[in-house]
Parts: structure tokens; sequence; C-alpha cells
């Protein structure tokens, strides 16, 4: 027969499921059912978990803005040949395209 797991709960997910409820009212009740921690602890894991909920939001907001220009056509066929060769070498390829066009527009 399988080993059944404990029905403990984790201090960090405990602590997030009462998000309007003081400090000190969640260390009581968290060690009215078994869980030991401090206030210090409680502010500290609410701050890391709106850092990351920050963080999370603004690299969902920074990956859609430069997806968006590059996704298809020109854009993507350069971030391909930059992938490919090299920044570097691209960046050359691309001056000298450019002269060439420069040279055959009329001034």
């Amino acid at each position: 027969m399988a080993k059944q797991k404990k029905a403990t709960k984790n201090k960090s997910d405990f602590i997030l499921e009462h998000p309007n409820m003081a400090a000190k009212d969640i260390v009581a009740k968290g060690k009215a059912i078994g869980l030991a921690f401090t206030e210090k602890y409680v502010y500290t894991i609410r701050s890391v978990a709106r850092f990351r909920k920050q963080r999370d939001a603004d690299r969902a907001r920074s990956g859609a803005a430069t997806k968006g220009g590059a996704t298809s056509g020109a854009g993507a066929l350069l971030l391909a040949v930059a992938g490919e060769i090299g920044l570097g070498r691209a960046i050359e390829i691309l001056e000298g395209e450019r002269r060439r066009v420069m040279a055959m527009l009329p001034r």
C-alpha cells in the first residue's frame, strides 16, 4: 500500500492565503494549527510575493513588446540571421546593404 502524504500546510502558502490579515494575527492562527513563524517572516513572505508578482508582470509586458515587431517579415528574418551568424556579422551585412541601396538612390 502507498504511503499517504501529510496534510500539513506550507508556511508561505498559509501566509499568502490571508493577505488582509495582520501579521500578528497570522502568527497566532498559524501557531494554533502547528506552524511556527515570526511576524518578520510574514512581512518577508509578503514582500517576496509582491516582488515576484511585479517581476512577472514586467516580463509579460516586455515580452509582448519585443515579440510584436519581429514575429514576421524582415524583423524575424534579421533575428534569424543574427542568431545564425552572430550579431556583429549581421550588422556588417546590414551596413553593406545600406551602402549599396544609398548608392543607387539619386541625390
